[in-house]
């Protein structure tokens, strides 16, 4: 009897980001490793649409589309340069991010357009943390957020 398996997608995760709007196109540049625990990607439900009848009830019912937001956090260390440069959080320029995890035949994450703003933090367990936020973005095509087998280029 065949043993069934799954491939699931936890583990260590390997993060890239590529900067929008270079020519020619520009390589995708990888994170460190992330703090234990802090990738996520957190999704917030659309707006709520409800066409109300006499009485309270919903005749129809209806869901504006969700918003996305990866984040994790970055121990900085001398011997370390991220990808993305800030200046007090502020990131001028727009990224497309890609989580790839550590079984790389399971499903990643894929974001084609990002704002990112980065956080400073500091605290006696962990030493100095970057937290990277990226709020997702409208691509050209496509969903916001593609759940898909990350194929390196």
């Amino acid at each position: 009897m065949a043993e069934n398996t799954v491939t699931v997608s936890w583990g260590q995760p390997k993060i890239e980001v590529k900067k929008l709007g270079q020519e020619p196109e520009a390589s995708w540049e990888v994170f460190a490793t992330p703090v234990e625990g802090t990738t996520q990607l957190t999704t917030t439900q659309g707006d709520k649409i409800e066409a109300k009848i006499e009485g309270g009830e919903n005749e129809a019912v209806k869901y504006k589309k969700n918003t996305y937001q990866l984040a994790f956090n970055v121990r900085q260390v001398p011997e370390r340069t991220d990808p993305i440069t800030d200046s007090e959080g502020v990131v001028e320029d727009e990224y497309s991010v890609r989580v790839t995890p550590e079984n790389p035949e399971a499903l990643g994450v894929l974001i084609d357009r990002s704002s990112v703003n980065v956080q400073k933090t500091y605290d006696a367990e962990n030493g100095l943390v970057k937290v990277y936020t990226f709020d997702v973005l409208k691509p050209k095509t496509g969903d916001a957020v593609k759940i898909q087998k990350i194929v390196a280029e």
